[in-house]
């Protein structure tokens, strides 16, 4: 990672950034990503650009560190935070299908595998 604004042992990070990078790119195009307190400036993300090199997080105009910015917006955006919690998957011991069409599908199954040989010769 030689050239990279980061240090070689910082892969972590490196990726990290690269990450929020395209998570602003594709959920937030539309608006400022990260704002500049010394020149006033705001900037979206493609404003901020694909480079991951050494200006990668600078402000264009006063060289300012703009890492802060885009960490406190992606902390903050609606659109990169979660509005209702994660779904949950039911075990298959608690399956809530009605019983009829559990046992259809376990007879069926059944059948498949060839675990029930008088039900295969109907």
């Amino acid at each position: 990672m030689t050239g990279l604004c980061f240090e070689d042992n910082d892969a972590c990070i490196v990726l990290l950034f690269v990450r929020l990078r395209s998570l602003l790119f594709a959920l937030c195009p539309d608006h400022p990503v990260a704002f500049c307190e010394r020149c006033r400036r705001s900037y979206t993300p493609e404003q901020l650009g694909t480079d991951i090199g050494d200006r990668c997080s600078l402000c264009r105009d006063c060289g300012a560190d703009l890492r802060e910015s885009v960490v406190a917006h992606a902390r903050t955006c609606p659109n990169l935070i979660l509005q209702k919690p994660l779904a949950r998957m039911a075990s298959v011991s608690s399956s809530t299908s009605p019983p009829a069409i559990s046992e259809r599908f376990t007879a069926r199954r059944r059948v498949r595998l060839g675990l029930d040989a008088p039900a295969a010769a109907r």
